[in-house]
């Protein structure tokens, strides 16, 4: 029982020393699947009216109390020009994120906002801009960890005071990102696409102990992609990311093999077969179905860091779900098909 303490005592130390350290964001390894998380300018980017994103993420479950990443997001269309497409996106995104045994984590609702411009009259071409501003919520539950003055000499007894004396357990802030993102489609099935973004550009304090010297460093993201035909019913797509948020950096690349069953686009359907590395941390294999105005994808990732011998090499899953409502019939406006994001 002594040594179990010793180690949650550690672990809890650790836990406060990275958050003075810096704070890292929560990251999805299907990031094409969770757009607004990517870059506000791609807020209301696809060909229909509205949609509905779910993205859930499990993660070290192998090691130690699993972290759990939820985020749901509704976007939309909102003056959509009917053959020069300019257009205004706007949606809401809800995040939440809990990791370890104290339920340390955070919820945060934000509204985003795009301006997307067609560069030419073929509607093929698009630059777009973006901003979010959301409120969030960061806590920690105290209750949940154990502490030396609990145990009384012969056990653990967490009937007994911690005698441990914490500021708060909760605090909100603000937070504003902004973005911009380029699209081209030369082709039918032929398109090439890349953004930047940058969040928490007010970089709020992040600190359950008031001190101004904790802050939410920005985060740097930027993506870039292609889409191309190698045969009648085959599609690669080849896609890159790279995130830098203090001295933590992040590059993920890899691809995404789509086998279109049906190319009619009333009864689209396709399967998707996708091998990612995020480098120095991860192998990320992805299967995925496109049907019609859904997408449902699935994905694993094998952990090969420093953390591999108490990991085993077990990463984390997670889910995503797309569903987008058109209400206007395909054959009355001309429009390109739907983007990568």
């Amino acid at each position: 029982m002594r040594s179990e303490l010793r180690t949650r005592i550690i672990l809890f130390c650790i836990l406060l020393l990275a958050l003075n350290a810096r704070s890292q964001d929560i990251h999805f390894s299907q990031f094409a699947s969770s757009p607004l998380n990517l870059n506000p300018a791609l807020t209301g980017f696809f060909q229909g009216n509205d949609r509905f994103i779910l993205n859930n993420r499990n993660q070290w479950a192998a090691v130690t109390t699993p972290y759990s990443t939820f985020s749901g997001s509704f976007d939309m269309q909102l003056l959509k020009r009917k053959f020069v497409q300019d257009m205004i996106g706007i949606g809401i995104i809800i995040n939440n994120d809990v990791a370890g045994d104290s339920k340390m984590g955070t919820t945060e609702v934000s509204l985003a906002v795009s301006y997307t411009k067609a560069l030419n009259k073929r509607n093929n071409h698009f630059i777009s801009l973006g901003i979010e501003t959301g409120f969030a919520q960061h806590k920690i539950d105290y209750d949940k960890l154990n502490f030396d003055n609990q145990f009384n000499g012969s056990y653990y007894d967490p009937s007994l005071a911690s005698n441990e004396k914490f500021l708060k357990n909760s605090y909100t802030y603000l937070d504003l990102s902004s973005g911009v993102n380029w699209f081209l489609q030369t082709d039918d099935r032929v398109t090439f696409n890349a953004g930047f973004a940058m969040f928490h550009i007010n970089t709020p304090n992040l600190s359950f102990f008031d001190n101004s010297d904790v802050v939410l460093n920005r985060k740097e993201v930027f993506y870039a992609n292609t889409s191309f035909d190698v045969s009648k019913s085959i599609d690669i797509i080849p896609s890159l990311l790279f995130m830098k948020q203090d001295n933590y950096t992040e590059l993920t690349y890899g691809a995404t093999i789509k086998f279109i069953t049906d190319n009619n686009p009333f009864y689209y359907s396709a399967l998707n077969f996708g091998t990612f590395i995020r480098q120095t941390d991860a192998a990320i294999i992805s299967v995925g179905l496109d049907l019609r105005k859904t997408s449902i994808g699935i994905s694993y990732d094998f952990n090969f860091s420093d953390l591999h011998p108490a990991s085993r090499y077990l990463g984390g899953y997670e889910i995503s779900l797309i569903y987008i409502i058109s209400y206007q019939h395909q054959n009355k406006i001309k429009e390109i098909r739907c983007p990568i994001f």
